[in-house]
């Protein structure tokens, strides 16, 4: 078993180690950045929820809250055949039906 002192000295090099890594940023940074890094023609435009999935590996249960505080709308286009698609609108995009 190794002294207090090696123990310590592992410790302390444990915390240099963290202390070297980047913070990694939350879901909500990692989308805002990702939303933001897009060209201007694609970033305003309707979203399936589908693509937001894939660009940040991550389930929409968890991207739902974050796109919904950050003022996005959740909507529908219905058809005839009474399947519908949805879709997420980013908050400056106004007159999307």
């Amino acid at each position: 078993m190794p002294s207090a002192y090696i123990r310590s000295l592992y410790r302390s090099l444990a915390d240099e180690a963290a202390a070297d890594q980047p913070a990694k940023p939350n879901l909500r940074q990692r989308f805002i950045a990702w939303h933001a890094s897009l060209p201007e023609l694609t970033r305003h435009r309707p979203f399936a929820m589908a693509e937001l999935e894939q660009a940040l590996g991550v389930r929409g249960k968890y991207l739902s809250p974050i796109l919904l505080s950050l003022g996005w709308q959740r909507r529908r286009k219905w058809s005839s055949r009474g399947q519908y698609h949805r879709y997420w609108l980013p908050p400056e995009v106004n007159a999307w039906s």
